[in-house]
């Protein structure tokens, strides 16, 4: 097939020799993988939470409970803390978040006045906005149950006794409910690793679609077009040789940072694969697409420069999606490293394939659209 001899000596050009295969394939591979052995070693460890609880009443017992239940967190609790010391822990990086509980937290929510435990936080993130609803949503437990004592004893104070009885009851609820589809994993809230990976390979196919825009501009793909080529065994054998390549570099990558670095975002290695397998293609669509639009491997560079490193940003590869304006949210679900992160949280969050189809299916989709619009532009005729 002439597809078959394209996409060969695109991927001998790339690592056919001792010195492509190192500088193109496996060090920056090896690179990658070391950097994200060592980002997953520092934040690897459990989010640190100090506690002060200075409640002289039993409730504030019964709001530090579900936060030490939490296993993703780290409780630490001391007592005596000022709420300045709290925050200079917070401050100097001894602690992720603090939590203070007031001296009179049980008695206000006995009263019927709204108590409140203050956290502390550097900035506000996922992780910390769902400390903060946790404690929130245990405190208005706590004041409803009060509110229903007051109201059958006919008191203004609602008796400490049985409000610890019924608050001790509310830890083990009888009926409990769970909506599983809607579980989500730590990479939306926690992207830099898989966002690095992801930037990776759009920066390793831009140097294969590179060698495509080196034929076009030295004419070499005008007198392939000459021959008794189609267009499209000749698109294809290109695709085909950047897609080998890029597939291996991940293979290498991936099998580093998963039996060398012992990383992992608790997604198997074949369905990390396949998310990655299919964001490649939506990825080499998108280069070389760009690729066609421009006139030579100097623009292609800058390009690069102004497409892959703000796409990036803005579908949430460095930093929550959340935290960022609407309108750029809503652009977000253009990129195809949005749908990819949002696939592999998914798995995190303990679902299947199955589960995640609609975001690969978007992912094929955007591929199959911007590789057939690459096709078209990214001919001899089209350099100007």
């Amino acid at each position: 097939m002439p597809s078959f001899h394209i996409a060969v000596h695109l991927i001998r050009r790339t690592m056919g020799s001792r010195r492509g295969l190192l500088m193109n394939v496996l060090i920056p591979a090896v690179i990658l993988a070391v950097m994200i052995g060592l980002f997953a070693n520092l934040q690897g460890g459990k989010t640190v939470i100090i506690v002060n609880n200075a409640d002289i009443g039993g409730m504030g017992e019964y709001l530090v409970t579900p936060i030490e239940k939490e296993s993703i967190y780290d409780v630490k609790l001391e007592t005596g803390w000022t709420e300045q010391e709290l925050r200079s822990a917070v401050k100097d990086g001894k602690a992720d978040a603090a939590v203070y509980i007031p001296p009179d937290y049980s008695q206000n929510i006995a009263e019927g006045r709204q108590p409140g435990a203050v956290l502390y936080r550097m900035d506000e993130q996922l992780w910390n906005a769902s400390l903060a609803s946790l404690l929130a949503a245990e405190t208005n437990k706590l004041t409803a149950a009060a509110d229903a004592l007051r109201s059958a004893g006919g008191g203004q104070t609602a008796d400490p006794g049985l409000l610890a009885e019924l608050a001790k009851a509310q830890e083990s609820p009888m009926v409990t409910a769970s909506n599983v589809s809607m579980k989500l994993g730590r990479v939306v809230s926690e992207p830099m690793m898989i966002g690095l990976i992801l930037m990776f390979v759009m920066l390793l196919l831009s140097q294969s679609i590179g060698f495509i825009m080196e034929d076009r501009e030295q004419r070499t793909m005008a007198r392939m077009f000459t021959a008794p080529l189609r267009a499209l065994d000749i698109a294809l054998g290109n695709y085909a040789g950047s897609l080998i390549i890029g597939s291996l570099q991940l293979v290498i990558v991936l099998g580093l940072t998963y039996f060398a670095f012992g990383y992992s975002p608790g997604i198997p290695f074949g369905s990390m694969l396949l998310v990655l397998e299919c964001f490649l293609l939506a990825a080499l669509g998108l280069i070389s697409a760009v690729a066609g639009l421009v006139r030579n491997s100097a623009q292609m560079q800058q390009i690069n420069t102004l497409t892959i490193l703000p796409t990036c940003m803005i579908s949430g590869c460095f930093f929550p999606l959340s935290i960022l304006p609407d309108f750029i949210q809503k652009l977000a679900n253009f990129m195809p490293q949005k749908w990819a992160l949002q696939a592999i949280d998914r798995l995190g969050g303990g679902q299947s394939i199955g589960d995640i189809g609609l975001q690969l299916f978007i992912l094929l989709l955007f591929a199959a659209v911007m590789l057939a619009f690459g096709s078209a532009v990214l001919r001899p005729n089209r350099t100007r």
